[in-house]
C-alpha cells in the first residue's frame, strides 16, 4: 500500500478500532487544546477549517496507539449515528442479521456501559446533539469526545478551537514551503486559517513561487466572478479564494467533482477505483484531499461546497456508484460494503438538486431502501422507499419500470396507506392481462394484501387472499408460494377477528410443511384467539424449543417465543410458570436487547397481568 494511504498505527486483531479515522496531514500542528480532552465528555468547538476533526483525531489516533477500543463516527445526521454504532456493534460481533438495527444499537450502548477496558467514541462534525443523546453511554464508562460548530452545548466540557495564532501561521507558511521570507502579511490575508493555509502553501510549493508571489496572484484572483457567498456561511471569502487557487491545475477533473458530492466522513478507494490512485496523490500533494481509516479519501467539507458552486459531478457520482451496487443477492454477507455505498447515496442524494434528479439517481436510493430493508434497517428503508416512490410518480410515467419497481418495494417497506389504490390497480390489472391463476396474481394479491394489514384494513386483506387463492380450491398447495398465501390469509383471519378460519388453514398448511415455525406461531396466535389455550401452549412450547436448539437461549427470535409462551403458560392456568419464564424473558432480553425493545416491554406487560391477577 502507499505511502500517502498508511496513518494509523498497526492494530492488533483483537483491539476494536472502527470509523474512518483521518491521518495525520503534512507539517500538521499539535494542538495545545489536546491536552483539554480529559473529561468524560468533551465538546471540541470552533468554526469551520479551524482543524476540530484534526485535533480530536489526533487524539483518536493516540488512544490506538494505547490499545484502546475506537469507534469514529460521522455524525452529520441521525442515520450517519446509527450507522457507526451499528458497524461499532457488528465489530464486536453484536449484530446479526435476524436481529434488526435497534437490537444492535441496543447491544452496543450496553456494552459501551459495562465494558471494562478503555474506549473512546468520537462524534465527528454534529449538527444535533439531541441525536448524540440516545447514543452517549453512561458516565465514566467510555471516553466521548464530539466535535461540532455549535457552542453552549452543555453536554460536556467544552474544548474551544480558534484560528492559528500569527506565530504559529507564519511558522506553518514556512516549514509547509521550505521558504524563509516575511509571511505574516499571507498569513493575515488567509485568516490565520489552518485549512486556507494549507491550501497556500501546497500551491505554492508546486508553483515554486515565494509568499509575495501568491499574495499578489490572491489579491487579484476573481473569486467573486466564480461564488457568490451566501448569507450564513461559515467561512471568510479568503477561505474560498485560498480553495479555488489549489484547485486551478485540476479544473477538468472529474475525481475532484465526484468526491464534491460524495461523503465528507471519506470514499473508500475500492469505491473510487485503482484508476484514481494517481491523481488521488496529486490531489493529497496539493491539500485537497486526505486520507482517513485504511485507504479511505477525505475532500474536507469547504472544499466540496467550492467545487460544487463551480461545477456540481452528480450524473458522475451516479454513474460511478451505479457500477459498484449489485442487485440482488446476499445483503447481509455484502453489508459492509453495502453499508459504505448506502453512505455515499445518501451523501449524493443530499448534494442534489431538483434540476439534477435523475432516473440513476433514483435507482441508486431504491436499491439503497432495498439493501436497508434485507439487513433489517426498516424505517430507514421505509422512509427511503416512500421518497423514490413520489419521485417517480411526478416525474414518470405508469409504465415506466423504475416506477414499477419502486411501487413494489415501497409497497414492502412503508405503510402510510398512500399506496393502497395504486396496489389494487395493479391486481386488477394482473387478473385482467395475466389470468386469476397466474403466479404473478397471486403475487400481487400477497402484496395487496400485507399492506391492507399495514393500514389496518384487515377484512379487505383476508378478502383479497381468499379471491386469489379460489383457482387452487381444489388442487394441492405444493409450492412455497401457495403455501405463503395461505400463512398470509391465516394471519389475515386472526388479525380480522375470524380464529376458527384461521385455525383451519394453518393446520392445512402445516401438513404441507411441518417444520415452518412461522406456522406453527400463526397457528399459537389462533389457538390463543379461539380460547384453544392448551393447544396455544403445546405449539408455542414447541416453537421455543426449536429455536433454542438452532438460535441459542439469547437469541431475539427465542426471547420473543418465550415471551409467547409466557402469555400461553398464563391463559392455560400455569400462572407460576409463566410467571418464572416471564421474569427469565425480562432480565435477558434487558441485557441484549435493551430496556425498551418490544420483546422486553411485552413480557414486562404480561407481569404486570400477572400480579393484578
Amino acid at each position: 500500500m502507499r505511502a500517502e494511504y498508511r496513518g494509523l498505527p498497526a492494530v492488533p486483531a483483537e483491539q476494536v478500532v472502527t470509523g474512518l479515522i483521518p491521518h495525520e496531514p503534512p507539517h500538521f500542528l499539535t494542538p495545545s487544546a489536546l491536552d483539554l480532552l480529559n473529561e468524560p465528555v468533551c465538546v471540541v468547538t470552533g468554526q469551520r477549517g479551524v482543524g476540530k476533526t484534526q485535533l480530536a483525531a489526533a487524539y483518536a489516533r493516540q488512544r490506538v496507539s494505547d490499545g484502546w477500543l475506537v469507534a469514529w463516527v460521522g455524525a452529520e445526521t441521525a442515520d450517519q449515528i446509527r450507522a457507526g454504532m451499528v458497524e461499532l456493534a457488528d465489530r464486536l460481533g453484536l449484530y446479526r442479521p435476524e436481529d434488526g438495527v435497534e437490537i444492535a444499537l441496543a447491544r452496543a450502548r450496553n456494552h459501551l456501559r459495562t465494558r471494562s477496558g478503555n474506549a473512546l467514541l468520537v462524534f465527528d462534525n454534529v449538527v444535533s446533539l439531541d441525536a448524540v443523546r440516545p447514543h452517549l453511554p453512561s458516565a465514566d464508562a467510555c471516553q466521548v469526545v464530539i466535535t461540532s460548530t455549535r457552542r453552549g452545548s452543555q453536554i460536556g466540557h467544552e474544548v474551544p478551537v480558534d484560528v492559528l495564532t500569527p506565530q504559529a501561521a507564519e511558522r506553518f507558511l514556512r516549514e509547509a514551503t521550505g521558504l524563509d521570507g516575511d509571511a505574516a502579511g499571507l498569513a493575515a490575508e488567509l485568516g490565520h486559517l489552518p485549512l486556507a493555509l494549507a491550501q497556500a502553501a501546497a500551491r505554492i510549493r508546486a508553483a515554486r513561487w515565494d509568499f509575495a508571489k501568491y499574495l499578489e496572484k490572491f489579491r487579484k484572483f476573481p473569486a467573486d466572478r466564480y461564488l457568490v457567498r451566501r448569507d450564513g456561511d461559515p467561512y471568510p471569502l479568503g477561505a474560498a479564494t485560498a480553495i479555488l487557487m489549489a484547485l486551478e491545475p485540476f479544473q477538468d477533473s472529474e475525481l475532484v467533482r465526484i468526491l464534491s458530492v460524495l461523503s465528507p466522513d471519506g470514499v473508500s478507494r475500492q469505491v473510487l477505483g485503482d484508476p484514481a490512485d494517481d491523481e488521488l496523490v496529486e490531489l493529497h500533494e496539493a491539500s485537497l484531499v486526505e486520507f482517513a481509516g485504511d485507504s479511505s479519501v477525505v475532500m474536507h467539507r469547504l472544499v466540496q461546497r467550492v467545487v460544487r458552486d463551480l461545477d456540481g459531478g452528480v450524473r458522475l457520482a451516479a454513474e460511478l456508484l451505479l457500477d459498484r451496487v449489485e442487485f440482488g443477492g446476499d445483503a447481509w454477507q455484502r453489508r459492509h460494503s453495502g453499508n459504505e455505498l448506502v453512505r455515499q447515496i445518501e451523501a449524493l442524494w443530499a448534494n442534489t438538486g431538483p434540476q439534477d434528479v435523475s432516473k440513476p439517481v433514483l435507482l441508486l436510493r431504491l436499491w439503497e431502501a432495498s439493501f436497508l430493508g434485507s439487513v433489517a434497517d426498516f424505517a430507514r428503508a421505509g422512509t427511503i422507499s416512500e421518497e423514490v416512490y413520489a419521485e417517480s410518480v411526478a416525474r414518470f410515467g405508469d409504465d415506466d419500470g423504475l416506477l414499477l419497481g419502486a411501487r413494489q418495494v415501497a409497497a414492502a417497506l412503508s405503510g402510510t396507506g398512500e399506496l393502497l389504490s395504486q396496489l389494487r390497480i395493479d391486481l386488477a390489472t394482473s387478473r385482467e392481462v395475466q389470468g386469476a391463476a397466474h403466479p404473478a396474481t397471486l403475487s400481487a394479491a400477497r402484496l395487496l394484501s400485507r399492506y391492507c394489514l399495514k393500514v389496518d384494513r384487515g377484512d379487505e386483506a383476508v378478502s383479497v387472499l381468499e379471491q386469489a387463492l379460489e383457482p387452487w380450491r381444489d388442487q394441492p398447495l405444493d409450492t412455497p408460494d401457495l403455501l405463503g398465501a395461505l400463512d398470509d390469509l391465516g394471519y389475515a383471519y386472526t388479525v380480522a377477528g375470524r380464529p376458527g378460519d384461521a385455525v383451519v388453514v394453518l393446520e392445512r398448511s402445516l401438513v404441507a410443511r411441518p417444520d415452518s415455525l412461522y406456522t406453527r406461531t400463526m397457528l399459537s396466535d389462533a389457538y390463543g384467539a379461539l380460547g384453544r389455550a392448551a393447544d396455544a401452549r403445546r405449539v408455542c412450547e414447541q416453537v421455543w424449543n426449536a429455536y433454542r436448539r438452532t438460535a441459542g437461549p439469547d437469541h431475539p427470535l427465542t426471547l420473543f417465543a418465550a415471551g409467547k409462551l409466557g402469555v400461553a403458560l398464563f391463559n392455560n392456568g400455569e400462572r407460576e410458570l409463566a410467571r418464572s419464564l416471564l421474569l427469565v424473558v425480562e432480565a435477558i432480553g434487558t441485557d441484549v436487547l435493551g430496556p425498551d425493545h418490544l420483546v422486553v416491554t411485552t413480557a414486562r406487560g404480561a407481569l404486570q397481568i400477572i400480579r393484578q391477577d
